[in-house]
């Protein structure tokens, strides 16, 4: 069965242009925060080992320090003093209110002498949500049950 074609008539459809564009703008968004995300890990590091950890927050807004094994402080990959994390953890703090988090990964062979002073600036800028970012081992525990024979 043949429809009648109405002449003068503009076929249907939808315009995707729009659609495209927001495509794109999604593309090049994910390609920044990815790239945000690996600064923040790409200084390697032999995080401490750990039985058990919690799983991290991905949704909630996280500021990241790295300390190396010769103690020194790394935000988004580059070097910081004293001074320079005191206004980074105001800032954050501002920036993100309630809801700040701050996530330390440190070497294993950092001493605590080189992460206390960062716990200690971080409360007096108000984050008081604190991780230490470990590596988790998985133990796995093996009963043997031995049956006295008869």
């Amino acid at each position: 069965m043949r429809l009648p074609s109405i002449s003068g008539r503009r076929p249907v459809g939808a315009n995707m242009t729009p659609m495209i564009d927001v495509v794109f703008l999604l593309i090049i968004f994910f390609l920044v925060s990815s790239h945000l995300s690996r600064q923040e890990n790409s200084l390697p590091l032999n995080l401490p080992i750990a039985d058990s950890s919690a799983t991290a927050d991905a949704d909630a807004s996280s500021l990241t320090v790295s300390v190396d094994g010769t103690s020194n402080w790394f935000v988004g990959g580059r070097r910081v003093n004293l001074d320079e994390i005191r206004d980074v953890f105001q800032d954050h703090a501002r920036r993100d209110g309630a809801d700040a988090k701050l996530r330390i990964r440190t070497d294993r062979d950092a001493e605590y002498q080189a992460v206390e002073p960062l716990l200690r600036e971080a409360a007096k800028a108000g984050l008081t949500d604190a991780a230490i970012s470990v590596h988790k081992i998985s133990v796995h525990k093996i009963s043997v049950h031995m049956e006295e024979g008869r």
